[in-house]
């Protein structure tokens, strides 16, 4: 999922243009985002970050962008496609 202090109407405007199918979270207040200590009170929004966290609530992963760069998703998903073969061993 991605959390973002942008409103409901932005993801879904979002969502649409990058045929995005994962579920988009609107954290309008920050309250995620100061939690996981992304908030930044300047710019009154989270900082640009990935974060992979697997089914124990660890994080697995994290990476930081700059504003103005399009996060590359590519090592969040091989790191999802780790966890998943994982959790798959560790179930059989």
């Amino acid at each position: 999922m991605g959390i973002s202090a942008d409103s409901e109407w932005s993801h879904k405007a979002f969502a649409e243009k990058l045929g995005i199918d994962f579920l988009l979270l609107s954290d309008w207040f920050g309250n995620v985002g100061r939690l996981f200590e992304v908030w930044s009170e300047e710019k009154q929004r989270e900082n640009r970050v990935i974060f992979v966290i697997d089914s124990a609530g660890v994080i697995t992963y994290a990476k930081s962008y700059p504003d103005d760069v399009v996060p590359d998703i590519d090592a969040a998903i091989d790191v999802l496609r780790r966890l998943a073969k994982r959790e798959e061993n560790l179930a059989s």
